[in-house]
C-alpha cells in the first residue's frame, strides 16, 4: 500500500454533488428562503427539489437506448434538464419584470435596470434551450464580457439601493458567478482519471457533470434572488403571485413547445420535401424558396446531430443549364438554428438554414438555371465537399445536388397590338417574322415573339409545319418555343421574349409554295394545345396559319 485512498469515480461524483447541494440548501435555508413571501418560498423549494430529482435521474438511470440517454443527459440540449434550466432562467426574467412593474413609479431608474436584467435572463433562458452560443467562435469570452456587464450594472444598482434589496442583488451576482464557474471554468477541465490529488480513482471523474450541477445551483440562486427582489418591490397582490407561480412557467413551456413543433409544421406544409443523404448522417428533409426582386431567399431543413452540424457549410450556385456557368452563388457556415425535436425512437434534430443569394445586376434573365446545393466541411484549412450517398433529386455529380430550377425574370415589354394566337394555357403568340422565300438544303430563319399571362408547369414543344400547296406533302420541324435556354415549365406571368429559329430545310424538299403553320403540344402526352385567333375563333387542328412561303 502506498498510503493513497481508493474510491470509485461514480462514488466521488455523487459525494461532490451531494456536498454542493447540501451547502446550497443549508445556506439558502438560513439566509435566503426565510425572507421570501410564503408562495415564493414554496416555489423556490419546489424548483430546488426538481433540480435534485433531475440530477439524480441523470446519475442513476442506466439508459437502454440512445433516446433515453438523450432525455436525461445533463450535458445535452433540448431534453428534460435543459428545459428545466431554461424555465428557471425565464422565470427569473419574468420575476424581474414583475418587480420592475411594481417599482416603475419610483423616481430613480431602478425599474429600468430590472427591466433590462429581466430581458437578459429571458435571452439566457432561450439560449439554454436552443444553445445558440455553441457554434460561435470564442463564445466563452463573449459571455464572460456579457456577465461582466451584468455585474457592473448590478453593482451600480446596489450602490443606489439599501437594505435587503442590496443583499438580494449580491446573491444574484453570487448565483451568476457560480453558474459561470460551472459553464466556463469547469468546462475547460479534462476528466480526471486514475487519481486526483491524493485519491486513487477507479475510473474517470466526469467534470462535465460537476459543471452542469454548478450551473443548476447558480441558476436556482439567481431565481431566488429575483424572487427576493420581487418580494422587496412592494405589496404583492394575489394576481402577481399567480402570474409568477403559475402563468410564467406554463407560458414559457408553451413557447418552447411552439419553438419545437410549430416549425415542424412549416417543414411539412410550407416546404418542398426532399430525401437526400449526405456523408456524416446529414440529411436534407425539405427546402423553400422566396423569390424577391434582387435576391433569392432559400430555407433548407437539415436533419443532423449537433456535433455533425456545427462544422458544416453550405454552398448554393445558380448554374446556367445551357452554358454551365455560375451566375450567382453564396457560401455560408451552418448557423445552428434548431427548429424541431421529434420525440420517439427515431428522434432527430432538424435545423433551418437560411441562405440569401444576391442577384448580380448583370445576371442573365429568361434563362433556365439550376439551383445547385453543395455541403462541405473545413478540415485543416481545406474545404472538403460532402458526397451525396442517396437522393430523390437530380445530381450533377457525387457532391452537387440539383435542388430546383428557376429563371430570373426580365422587365416585361409593353403590350402591342392584338396577338396572332391565344393558347388555352395563357400563352400568346404575339408576332412572327416569316421569310417570303427559302432554299432547300439551307437554313430558314424565323422569329417568334411570345408572351405569358400565367405561370406554367408543363413542358411544351412548338411545331412548324410546311404543307405543299399543290402536292399536299408535309414537312415538320419541332423545338422548344424559346429554345433550351427557357423551357415553358419555367415561363412566368408577365414573360415577354422572342427566339430566332434556324430551321434546317431538307435538300430533297420539293420547290413550290408552302402553307406555314405552327402550334404547341404538351411533351408528356403529345396532345396539341387548343388555340384561338384574336377574334376568338378556334383554329382547325389547333394549328395557327402563318402565311405562304416560296421554296426555290
Amino acid at each position: 500500500m502506498d498510503g493513497t485512498a481508493a474510491i470509485s469515480a461514480d462514488s466521488l461524483l455523487h459525494a461532490v454533488i451531494i456536498l454542493l447541494y447540501s451547502i446550497a440548501g443549508l445556506a439558502s435555508h438560513r439566509l435566503l428562503l426565510p425572507h421570501l413571501t410564503r408562495p415564493f418560498n414554496r416555489l423556490a423549494v419546489l424548483y430546488l427539489v426538481a433540480q435534485i430529482l433531475v440530477i439524480a435521474a441523470a446519475l442513476l438511470i442506466q439508459p437502454s437506448s440512445g433516446f433515453e440517454r438523450w432525455v436525461w443527459h445533463l450535458d445535452f440540449e433540448w431534453n428534460i434538464p435543459s428545459t428545466l434550466s431554461s424555465t428557471l432562467l425565464a422565470l427569473s426574467g419574468g420575476a424581474l419584470w414583475a418587480a420592475a412593474w411594481l417599482v416603475r413609479k419610483n423616481k430613480n431608474l431602478f425599474w429600468l435596470y430590472l427591466l433590462l436584467l429581466g430581458l437578459a435572463f429571458l435571452y439566457l433562458g432561450t439560449d439554454e434551450y436552443l444553445s445558440w452560443k455553441s457554434p460561435i467562435q470564442g463564445w466563452k469570452a463573449r459571455y464572460s464580457a456579457f456577465g461582466a456587464v451584468i455585474v457592473v450594472a448590478t453593482a451600480f444598482a446596489a450602490w443606489h439601493t439599501e437594505g435587503r434589496t442590496r443583499i438580494w442583488l449580491g446573491w444574484l451576482v453570487a448565483g451568476l458567478a457560480i453558474s459561470a464557474a460551472g459553464g466556463i471554468v469547469f468546462d475547460l477541465l479534462p476528466w480526471f482519471c486514475d487519481s486526483i490529488v491524493a485519491v486513487q480513482l477507479e475510473g474517470c471523474l466526469p467534470t462535465s457533470y460537476i459543471e452542469e450541477t454548478l450551473e443548476f445551483i447558480g441558476i436556482w440562486l439567481m431565481l431566488v434572488a429575483a424572487l427576493g427582489l420581487l418580494s422587496e418591490s412592494g405589496p404583492i397582490s394575489a394576481s402577481v403571485v399567480r402570474l409568477v407561480v403559475f402563468v410564467m412557467p406554463l407560458a414559457w413551456l408553451l413557447s418552447l413547445m411552439v419553438l419545437a413543433f410549430a416549425p415542424h409544421l412549416e417543414l411539412r406544409i410550407m416546404s418542398k420535401p426532399a430525401d437526400v443523404q449526405f456523408e456524416r448522417s446529414i440529411s436534407l428533409r425539405g427546402y423553400r424558396f422566396d423569390d424577391l426582386s434582387d435576391r433569392v431567399v432559400l430555407q433548407l431543413y437539415v436533419a443532423a446531430k449537433q456535433k455533425d452540424f456545427i462544422n458544416l457549410g453550405f454552398s448554393i450556385h445558380f448554374v446556367d443549364q445551357v452554358t454551365g456557368k455560375t451566375v450567382a452563388s453564396r457560401d455560408k457556415r451552418a448557423d445552428y438554428r434548431h427548429i424541431v425535436w421529434i420525440l420517439g425512437p427515431d428522434y432527430e434534430q432538424i435545423y433551418r438554414q437560411q441562405m440569401e443569394i444576391s442577384i448580380p445586376p448583370d445576371a442573365p434573365t429568361n434563362r433556365a438555371l439550376w439551383v445547385v446545393l453543395t455541403t462541405w466541411r473545413q478540415q485543416r484549412g481545406d474545404y472538403r465537399s460532402q458526397r451525396v450517398l442517396s437522393s430523390d433529386h437530380r445530381l450533377l455529380n457525387e457532391t452537387q445536388l440539383v435542388l430546383a430550377e428557376l429563371a430570373l425574370p426580365a422587365a416585361s415589354a409593353a403590350e402591342f397590338g392584338h396577338p396572332l394566337a391565344i393558347f388555352d394555357n395563357s400563352f400568346l403568340l404575339s408576332e412572327v417574322e416569316l421569310p417570303q422565300s427559302a432554299r432547300a438544303g439551307e437554313t430558314m430563319n424565323l422569329r417568334f415573339s411570345w408572351r405569358a399571362h400565367a405561370s406554367a408547369i408543363d413542358d411544351y414543344v412548338q411545331f412548324l409545319h410546311l404543307g405543299h400547296v399543290d402536292s399536299g406533302e408535309w414537312w415538320a420541324y419541332d423545338q422548344q418555343p424559346l429554345g433550351q435556354r427557357l423551357p415553358t415549365r419555367l415561363w412566368y406571368s408577365g414573360l415577354a421574349d422572342s427566339e430566332v429559329w434556324a430551321a434546317p430545310l431538307p435538300v430533297d424538299l420539293a420547290p413550290g409554295e408552302y402553307a406555314v403553320y405552327t402550334g404547341l403540344y404538351r411533351l408528356r402526352d403529345k396532345e396539341r394545345l387548343p388555340v384561338t385567333g384574336k377574334d376568338g375563333i378556334p383554329f382547325v387542328d389547333w394549328r395557327v396559319p402563318l402565311g405562304l412561303l416560296t421554296l426555290e
